[in-house]
């Protein structure tokens, strides 16, 4: 963000900012967010002076993430440090970003306080947000898709800019509010080419722009890796010739990396080089290096590599020629030449936060816990999620909730609910997973404990017991007599009472 833009509008901020500690009012929920780790907590000086009983100082206390209160500055009535908009108050620092509750504590000369310190409770909240949001953006044959991920984002906040690539000025693209999480498409003339890029901002003012990224895709513009179309191959490969078969795709994580290859028909001198050949974008063939080698004839099984380090992610195509002894070889890969093998490198881990658990209750097992995420990436694996739970939130090893979920068809967004079968299973943590085709695998926790257990414990009274009440002492039912027996006595059956006569 440029110096003069950031000025303006911290300085907007403050204003809406310039709330007031006044004789510890209650804490209406509002949340105030502020992009610098020194926030200016005003406090009304002319009310104070209005008291009864006035306070000689004030202790400002602060908790973070709605942990315990902990002192801040303590400053006299005079020693009050000027703040903008010609008010007084309290500079706090953070040494880190989070959600702060601040409340000002009363000391009078006396050395009594007042609220008293296990009394106290919040008047102010405000989360210092000093991170921008990130923007991820990919393009597609007509347009472009994108994914921004912060814990604050605005989603009144995403705009969508495009130009063409001899201008210098954005364009803002009216034709619909944007989701952080969203797609949007042109009817481009053939051979027109647009640059596009996403801006959004978080609640705090950050703002995150996205790589600017071309469409239709050439891979020109810096945009981290194109995305690979619908027929398998980059966008910005023409189709191969019919009777050819489709080259090989493979993916990597890291810019070092090998091309493994072998020989498949050489002649009695053997092979001594390799000429290994790049092609990136839409422009020619390069030779990477001529790489020295030995083959002997009868040794083509031989598995053979050569080394690569690619500058930056993006999907690269690989050629190779190998020259015999005797110095013969085929001629470079003219520029239609389809490549031996395409290299997409993908460093980066792929986007997955979990947007909500919910618990209900449950149905013929457990409880049911609703999960539901959000996971994108250019290269995802299929069926890339999986959701997994602990009792320690830092466990090396979890336990398995689902794995090899999907998203949502066309969706970036997913959902799956859980039945709890263990009764002795009451909290936990639950985490997602999300893996690429080239290994990298994104991980969120969510940030609350998730509880399981919804009765509602209920009791009995049984009586009372006091000083004069006679202890308990087991008692035994008499012995029945052998003439309450059902066989009469002696256990034989009993004879039915005949009439006289």
């Amino acid at each position: 963000m440029h110096g003069k833009h950031a000025w303006v509008l911290a300085c907007s901020i403050f204003a809406v900012l310039a709330f007031t500690l006044a004789a510890w009012p209650q804490d209406d929920g509002t949340a105030y967010y502020w992009p610098q780790r020194t926030v200016g907590i005003p406090v009304s000086v002319e009310q104070i002076n209005r008291l009864p009983n006035r306070p000689s100082e004030l202790q400002l206390y602060y908790a973070v993430n709605r942990g315990a209160f902990q002192k801040g500055p303590r400053l006299s009535l005079s020693r009050l440090h000027p703040l903008d908009g010609g008010k007084e108050g309290f500079l706090f620092t953070a040494e880190r970003d989070g959600d702060f509750e601040f409340t000002v504590q009363f000391i009078y000369p006396d050395g009594s306080v007042s609220p008293k310190t296990d009394e106290l409770s919040p008047q102010r909240r405000v989360v210092i947000d000093t991170t921008p949001p990130l923007v991820r953006v990919y393009p597609t044959l007509t347009g472009v898709e994108w994914s921004a991920s912060d814990e604050n984002l605005d989603p009144r906040e995403v705009s969508l800019e495009c130009k063409w690539p001899t201008s210098r000025e954005w364009t803002k693209v009216t034709d619909r509010a944007f989701r952080t999480t969203d797609q949007y498409a042109w009817k481009l003339p053939p051979g027109k080419v647009l640059e596009v890029r996403v801006v959004v901002r978080d609640r705090a003012g950050n703002e995150g722009v996205s790589s600017v990224v071309r469409v239709p895709p050439d891979g020109a513009s810096g945009a981290g890796f194109p995305r690979p179309s619908s027929g398998g191959n980059p966008s910005w490969v023409g189709g191969p010739p019919s009777n050819l078969p489709q080259p090989r795709i493979d993916y990597v994580n890291t810019l070092d990396f090998q091309v493994d290859y072998s020989i498949q028909r050489m002649g009695r001198s053997g092979i001594q080089a390799a000429h290994l050949f790049v092609l990136r974008n839409q422009g020619s063939w390069e030779l990477v290096k001529r790489f020295e080698t030995r083959v002997l004839p009868g040794e083509e099984d031989r598995p053979l590599s050569l080394p690569f380090k690619a500058k930056e992610e993006g999907t690269y195509g690989f050629y190779i020629i190998p020259e015999s002894g005797a110095g013969n070889r085929a001629p470079d890969p003219k520029r239609d030449d389809q490549p031996m093998l395409y290299v997409v490198v993908d460093t980066t881990a792929p986007y997955i936060k979990i947007t909500g658990v919910q618990v209900k209750k449950g149905g013929t097992r457990g409880p049911l816990v609703e999960i539901t995420w959000e996971a994108a990436d250019p290269n995802l694996m299929p069926q890339p999620v999986s959701l997994e739970w602990s009792t320690d939130k830092d466990a090396v090893k979890w336990n398995e909730i689902k794995y090899r979920l999907s998203n949502l068809p066309n969706s970036t967004m997913g959902r799956y609910t859980w039945e709890v079968p263990d009764e002795k299973l009451w909290k936990f943590w639950v985490r997602a997973r999300a893996v690429d085709k080239a290994s990298n695998t994104g991980e969120h926790i969510w940030p609350q404990e998730v509880i399981v257990d919804l009765e509602q414990p209920s009791a009995g009274i049984i009586r009372a017991k006091g000083g004069n009440t006679p202890p308990e002492t087991p008692t035994s039912p008499p012995p029945k007599s052998s003439s309450d027996s059902p066989l009469g006595p002696g256990g034989l059956p009993a004879l039915p009472k005949l009439p006289d006569g």
